[in-house]
């Protein structure tokens, strides 16, 4: 099987480990996965496999991104799919502009190579749970306490389904001013 690759924002640990205490109160027992910590992360930018060998290149080409560190606010939890049987429960974050042009500098960094990234808009969020698995739906109201946190780095990561973490970084490129 090829390696799957994705460029993303890995949560510090003391963000994740806040979300995953929060997600243990929940109880839940619906979904087949659960994000642990240590690979809690917003992608910016699903890539897939790299059927022509351009991941090295690529990962040069985003050393020209520029941006500098900013803050990101959780805000609270939402699904996509059903609500009460959602395929995914995540921790939204708060619009942010400095996210949305980190997003468009990346995907505008790797336009040049022929790596097929995802095309949906663009919807940051933290997987908290995923693969809905049946059993009754979700009734009760779930909720995260407000939490905020610096960014300061994003990274390519590759995609291990088979270990813990799943989501090693291979490239990481740290935000600055200027």
């Amino acid at each position: 099987m090829s390696k799957h690759y994705f460029i993303g924002i890995k949560i510090p640990e003391e963000v994740a480990v806040v979300l995953d205490e929060a997600r243990k109160e929940w109880n839940l027992t619906s979904h087949k996965r659960y994000t642990p910590p240590v690979d809690m992360h917003i992608t910016l930018l699903f890539i897939g496999n790299d059927p022509n060998s351009e991941i090295e290149a690529a990962a040069k080409a985003l050393e020209r991104v520029e941006h500098a560190p900013f803050n990101l606010k959780i805000n609270g939890v939402k699904t996509f799919g059903k609500p009460s049987t959602p395929r995914i429960i995540y921790a939204s974050v708060e619009d942010s502009e400095e996210l949305a042009a980190l997003q468009t500098s990346v995907r505008q960094a790797l336009q040049q190579f022929n790596l097929n990234p995802d095309t949906k808009p663009f919807v940051p969020h933290i997987t908290l749970a995923g693969k809905w698995k049946g059993g009754p739906p979700i009734e009760q109201q779930l909720r995260l306490e407000p939490a905020t946190f610096q960014v300061k780095e994003f990274s390519v990561f590759q995609i291990e389904p088979q270990q813990v973490p799943r989501y090693i970084p291979i490239h990481t490129y740290q935000l600055k001013e200027g």
